[in-house]
């Protein structure tokens, strides 16, 4: 099985969040980014995605009750499955559901005859109101996720730039940095956030 982010969240946290005096913006707005990576979504320790964003899970189910990684999960934009001869169909909606993380297929689809299959989702957070038609309002970010990035990001922002690996650095053309965060930096983040997070962690 694997699973792939193919829209990526907004942040949820930004740089007037973290009350401090850093007069590099862009380096404030890239230590959220690699913090928040470390948490949110597929390549996040909680097992849960924060921000809206939109998932994809693929592989070969051989069932037809589906539990989707990274919950909350918003809305199943489109379930595909794949023959033998590598030829993709889309799976009708009234065929299957979404009863809270888990995609219930209904019975009497050929799905589990195929060779694969790709489910495509939105997960996380979208607020109290203002969902989209057919999709499932899933409530506020937790304030205390929010708390936990604020926390780690002032933490390697005033502990220096020692605790980040400069991952990217094009010069041609319009010039972008990409950093990540060092092992005994990632160690201090995951033990400060811990109790912030456990509640919320989903253990697969």
């Amino acid at each position: 099985m694997s699973l792939r982010v193919i829209t990526p969240p907004a942040p949820i946290v930004d740089t007037t969040d973290l009350l401090i005096d850093d007069s590099d913006g862009l380096r404030a707005v890239l230590v959220i980014a690699a913090v928040t990576e470390m948490i949110d979504g597929p390549t996040g320790w909680l097992g849960r995605a924060l921000g809206p964003q939109t998932l994809e899970y693929s592989g070969w189910f051989g069932h037809c009750h589906i539990r989707l990684p990274c919950p909350p999960i918003i809305k199943i934009v489109g379930v595909f499955a794949v023959d033998k001869d590598g030829v993709e169909t889309e799976i009708d909606a009234g065929d299957y559901r979404l009863d809270d993380d888990c995609l219930i297929i209904a019975d009497g689809t050929a799905w589990d005859r195929c060779e694969k299959h790709r489910i495509r989702y939105k997960a996380g957070y979208n607020g109290m109101s203002g969902a989209a038609e057919g999709e499932l309002q899933t409530g506020d970010v937790p304030a205390r996720a929010q708390q936990a990035i604020i926390l780690a990001a002032q933490h390697m922002i005033n502990t220096g730039s020692e605790n980040l690996f400069l991952s990217v650095d094009e010069v041609e053309g319009i010039g972008r940095k990409q950093y990540v965060v060092s092992d005994a930096a990632r160690a201090t983040i995951e033990a400060t956030c811990d109790r912030l997070l456990m509640g919320l962690r989903v253990f697969a």
